[in-house]
C-alpha cells in the first residue's frame, strides 16, 4: 500500500478459494459482492479462467465472463466494470490496454502460468511486472 498515493487503495478480504469456473464463477462473485454491499464489480480478462484445455486451447474466451455478467445485469443488480488486458510498454515505462497500443510498439507481458513458474523456480520477476515486496517471501 505504501507504493500508492494516500487514499488510492483499500484492502478488502474475502476468504474465498478460486474454483476456476470462468464465466459462471464471475456471476457467483458478483452475487457474493452484491451481498457484501458492493455496488460495482471489476471483471477482467479471463476472469477465474482455468487456462488451457487438454488440446492446448483456452477453455473460455478472454471476455466470456464479462459477457455473462452483462447478460444477467438486471438480475445481479451490480454494475460490472470491464477491465481489458493490460500490457507493458518499455519505451514509455507504462501499462496500457492492449487494444489501444499502436501496431509495431514493443510490449512485454508475463502470463499467470509464467508467473507461477517463476515463483516456483525462483526465476527473476522483472521490476516492471511487480514490486519485490509483493512476491518476496522474506
Amino acid at each position: 500500500m505504501q507504493k500508492y498515493p494516500n487514499g488510492m487503495g483499500q484492502l478488502a478480504l474475502l476468504p474465498l478459494a478460486m474454483r476456476m469456473a470462468g464465466p459462471r464463477e464471475a456471476v457467483w462473485h458478483a452475487i457474493i459482492r452484491k451481498n457484501y454491499g458492493a455496488t460495482h464489480f471489476i471483471v477482467g480478462r479471463d476472469h477465474a479462467g482455468p487456462g488451457k484445455n487438454s488440446r492446448g486451447r483456452d477453455f473460455y474466451g478472454p471476455y466470456d465472463a464479462q459477457d455473462l455478467v452483462i447478460k444477467y445485469h438486471d438480475d445481479l443488480q451490480i454494475e460490472m466494470v470491464p477491465f481489458q488486458q493490460m500490457t507493458y510498454l518499455p519505451s514509455t515505462d507504462e501499462y496500457q490496454p492492449i487494444d489501444e497500443v499502436p501496431k509495431g510498439v514493443q510490449t512485454l507481458d508475463i502470463s499467470g502460468t509464467e508467473l507461477r513458474k517463476r515463483l516456483r523456480t525462483g526465476a527473476p520477476i522483472p521490476d516492471w511486472f511487480s514490486y519485490e515486496c509483493v512476491y518476496s517471501v522474506d
